[in-house]
């Protein structure tokens, strides 16, 4: 006969979990060390209780959830405070960058907190680390750390950039995608693969060290952040928080003169764009285009006649990148552009056999349509700025009227064209993000370029008949475009948007000397250019000053609405109404005229071309046949303002004012 003996284990509860389960509201009392760490609890063994982590943790290799442990807070306060002691002390002697110069962190120190916190191990996936107003840390969800944490949950937790403690706060891959997703498609040079490998190599807090690789990386997250505020994604940082060492970069770039160097000027020209504080983006396209040219990126690079290397695309696309920045910063300032290319032989910018072979093929394809495209831009821009603004007086002199005809005939054909092309590859974005294929985009960027051809330069002098009409509705639907791409969240309120805004604005103080009778058609887009100016931050003092200088030329133009009404009725009734004498306007045009040239001076520099605007106190025609011009009224559809011709209608000048 056999007996089968079974054995049986009790489950009896330990002291320490029995007591807190009888008695949820009892403490330990503070003479007693808290329990063990979860891992220790897990496995049996004896916890020494050490900060920052217990012996078995640390031989063992793992992140020790000692001190994220519920029961530490509750069980005892001087622990905790110890706790918020100890981290505080390890932050100020062990993060870089909080003494010297060349370790910059992208985040404000708070946020340096909460991500070297994450770095020990505090901040794990699952337990996200709050900064408090009083600077203490708070847990928002408790998480065990145990045997079981896959590699897969260490490298999501290896690239979490919490900044702050706003709910809209993205992670720091958010950025990357911003970057990629919207600054990549004008300036694809960029080694995308590289970066996300230097991302996910990197700690939490991405710093400025002695290093191509993370100079780089910080300066994309700080471009692709510029984007995400700009969208309304994230809210802004302030100048204080956020200072970047254009000093150490410069000197770094000067000193190892590479292609990585190169790429690092052009990212910092794309951050300085966004930073009111620091140098003129001007002065460091100068630096990045003699590097460029000093890297041999003008030449092309060839086996033969016919082919070029496959290997060189990256520098094609880096080559066509600096064009793009150089030649729109140029057209921006009114000044010629630093990059002296007379004969570009540098192919465009083509998909390559791994990206042709590739799942992105689609996207990449797409996104090299949009290269060319802002390509194509930037190219016309400096056609016309050499052709209307840069060309000597003694050329201009010699031109005939039929010479300037056909000049204005061709690139307004070739202007038309660029539009036909962008209305072919623009499609609607659900995302705020990009915004070089939308059709806001689009038009802004069209009657910007007529806004060019037809400004009142030298070239355009003497002024056709209806010309100044023709110029102030041009003006006009570009202010509207821009302040739609304003409320759309698409319009970059950066350095270049604040330079275009200059010739804009001196175009209607000049067009309404010449074109107002008794209501100045162009009022309400005062007011918008006004909107834009102000949605800047407070540190563009420039912006500041330029929104003032339209709201008191907003003023003017109502005084001289409302004097043209009451004139109109003492005309009408010179017995009832009796006309009196008031002080002129004329002063007041031309002090915002000067004051106009002078913030523009501070901008675009002393020398810009667009502050030479002619026939300022020369008589003008103020309107000319309705019917010649009815077809002109939208810019897309005219293409030659020479082609049409209108009687004289009556003279009106300045001394109406």
């Amino acid at each position: 006969m056999k007996y089968h003996t079974q054995r049986y284990r009790l489950s009896q509860p330990s002291p320490d979990r029995d007591g807190v389960e009888r008695q949820p509201e009892q403490r330990w009392p503070s003479a007693y060390p808290p329990p063990a760490c979860n891992r220790c609890r897990q496995y049996k063994k004896k916890c020494s209780k050490t900060l920052p982590s217990c012996r078995s943790c640390t031989d063992a290799g793992r992140k020790c959830s000692y001190f994220t442990s519920d029961r530490i807070a509750a069980s005892s306060p001087e622990v905790l405070h110890a706790r918020i002691q100890w981290l505080t002390q390890y932050i100020e002697d062990n993060i870089p960058g909080a003494t010297g110069e060349r370790n910059i962190p992208l985040i404000s120190q708070e946020e340096s907190k909460v991500s070297d916190e994450g770095e020990r191990g505090i901040n794990s996936p699952g337990n996200l680390v709050q900064t408090q107003p009083n600077n203490q840390v708070q847990k928002a969800s408790p998480s065990l750390d145990n045997e079981h944490d896959n590699a897969e949950q260490k490298k999501r937790a290896s690239v979490m950039l919490w900044k702050g403690t706003d709910s809209e706060t993205p992670r720091s891959l958010a950025c990357l995608e911003a970057y990629f997703h919207h600054v990549h498609r004008a300036y694809p040079f960029v080694d995308k693969a590289r970066i996300m490998q230097v991302q996910s190599a990197n700690s939490n807090v991405v710093l400025i060290q002695n290093d191509a690789d993370s100079t780089m990386l910080y300066l994309i997250h700080a471009i692709g952040r510029t984007t995400l505020e700009r969208s309304g994604k994230i809210s802004p940082l302030t100048g204080k928080e956020v200072k970047l060492p254009y000093p150490v970069i410069l000197q770094y770039c000067m000193e190892n003169e590479s292609m990585d160097s190169v790429q690092i000027l052009l990212l910092l020209v794309l951050y300085s764009l966004f930073d009111p504080h620091g140098p003129s983006p001007w002065m460091i396209v100068g630096i990045l285009t003699r590097q460029a040219m000093a890297q041999g990126l003008t030449l092309e690079r060839t086996t033969n006649a016919d082919q070029a290397l496959p290997s060189d695309e990256p520098s094609h696309r880096l080559f066509w990148s600096i064009y793009v920045l150089d030649r729109m910063v140029a057209s921006s300032v009114g000044q010629a552009p630093g990059l002296f290319v007379p004969d570009i032989h540098v192919p465009l910018p083509a998909v390559t056999v791994t990206e042709f072979a590739s799942a992105q093929r689609a996207e990449i394809s797409s996104m090299l349509l949009v290269t060319r495209h802002v390509i194509q831009l930037r190219r016309l821009e400096s056609k016309i700025t050499d052709a209307i603004f840069l060309r000597p007086r003694a050329d201009v002199r010699s031109l005939t009227p039929s010479d300037r005809t056909a000049i204005l005939s061709e690139l307004h054909y070739a202007v038309d064209n660029w539009y036909s092309d962008g209305c072919l590859i623009s499609r609607p974005e659900v995302s705020n993000v990009r915004i070089h294929d939308t059709m806001a985009w689009l038009n802004a960027r069209y009657y910007q370029l007529l806004m060019l051809i037809y400004y009142p330069t030298p070239f355009n002098q003497p002024p056709r008949p209806g010309s100044h009409e023709h110029l102030l509705n041009i003006v006009q639907k570009y202010i509207h475009y821009s302040h739609i791409l304003l409320e759309l969240g698409q319009l970059p309120l950066n350095y270049i948007t604040l330079t275009r805004c200059v010739p804009a604005c001196l175009v209607l103080l000049y067009c309404f000397g010449h074109t107002a009778t008794t209501v100045f058609s162009a009022k309400q887009e005062i007011q918008s250019c006004v909107a834009i100016l102000q949605s800047f931050s407070s540190g563009w003092e420039h912006a500041i000053a330029l929104s003032r200088i339209m709201t008191d030329f907003s003023s003017v133009v109502s005084m001289y609405e409302s004097r043209s009404a009451s004139c109109l009725v003492t005309l009408q009734a010179p017995t009832v109404l009796q006309h009196t004498e008031q002080p002129s306007l004329y002063p007041r045009v031309v002090s915002l005229r000067a004051e106009l040239i002078e913030i523009g001076g501070h901008i675009m520099g002393k020398a810009n071309c667009y502050q030479f605007v002619e026939g300022w106190d020369v008589q003008a025609i103020s309107s000319g046949s309705s019917a010649d011009w009815s077809s002109s009224t939208d810019a897309a559809v005219t293409r030659d303002i020479a082609a049409l011709s209108s009687p004289l209608a009556g003279e009106i000048g300045w001394d109406f004012l």
